[in-house]
């Protein structure tokens, strides 16, 4: 058959063979929308395009983040109504609040409200003296926060954060709405490596450090060793000082951004030519480029 179908599957000899935009079928092929298992459409499917008018797309999206028991069978529709239902009014969200909530983190909809999610939100809420507005802000930010266990993940992450960083309850409070991910991080295996390098790399004071994850919460969130290593490695060989005041350069800034920031400040004397090549590599060779035959 040549049928068209945008946003679908194609499946041949009951096989799934590919993603199918735009593409016309060849004879042979038959092709399945999303959200269709077999013949029949799946119920997560069908909840979301009723409850929420997804298109195709939407619900693809969607079934990609989910568990297969969330996609087939799939959730249980008044389990899922009585989510949406109860969340909507406890977090005061608005129904294109709600759509996307869900649409971001659709595990929600397999979830028990009352055993679950409400425990969650009351602990959440209460650990960080958080207002309504306050929770709301920090869901709809970070909705993933609807899947981790208060117990066994925020509590800890937060008192060994904390810890580190001799956080009081309002700092605390303050560094978790302002960046929401950081309770998605493992406190030793991403935060800990993290502060540790930034605060011997930009000579950093415990109160220093401190002040700058205050500051700006994000620059938890850059990678340690995409970013932080090697663009501190590069300002050393250009012998560009690596202290306080570059930490949000190096973390912040996009490519582009922090190299002409690094050129204005640049003490190996390159040449245009050799500062147009150090730019072309990737930045985890450029250190390493400065005194290299490119430069």
């Amino acid at each position: 058959m040549n049928d068209l179908w945008r946003g679908g599957y194609a499946v041949l000899l009951g096989l799934l063979v590919a993603p199918v935009t735009g593409v016309v079928v060849p004879p042979g092929v038959v092709v399945v929308p999303p959200g269709v298992i077999g013949s029949r459409p799946s119920t997560t499917a069908t909840f979301l395009r009723k409850r929420f008018d997804c298109t195709d797309d939407e619900v693809l999206r969607a079934e990609r983040h989910l568990p297969p028991n969330l996609v087939d069978p799939g959730i249980e529709p008044v389990r899922a109504g009585d989510v949406c239902e109860s969340l909507q009014p406890r977090l005061s969200l608005t129904e294109p609040e709600l759509r996307k909530m869900v649409l971001v983190r659709p595990h929600v909809l397999g979830c028990n409200y009352e055993s679950n999610i409400a425990p969650s939100l009351a602990a959440l809420q209460s650990r960080l003296s958080l207002s309504d507005a306050e929770l709301k802000k920090l869901v709809t930010r970070h909705p993933q926060v609807l899947g981790y266990s208060v117990e066994a993940k925020i509590k800890p992450l937060l008192a060994a954060l904390q810890s580190r960083l001799s956080l009081g309850e309002p700092e605390l409070k303050k560094l978790v709405l302002g960046h929401p991910q950081v309770l998605s991080y493992s406190f030793e295996a991403n935060i800990e490596p993290k502060l540790a390098f930034l605060q011997t790399a930009f000579s950093l004071a415990p109160d220093e450090l401190r002040e700058s994850m205050l500051t700006n919460p994000a620059l938890l969130s850059r990678s340690l060793e995409l970013r932080y290593r090697p663009r501190v490695a590069l300002a050393s060989a250009l012998g560009v000082v690596v202290a306080r005041e570059a930490i949000v350069p190096a973390g912040m800034y996009t490519d582009a951004r922090y190299m002409a920031w690094l050129r204005r400040r640049d003490q190996a004397g390159l040449a245009d030519d050799g500062w147009a090549a150090l730019c072309a590599l990737p930045l985890v060779e450029r250190a390493a480029g400065v005194h290299g035959p490119l430069c």
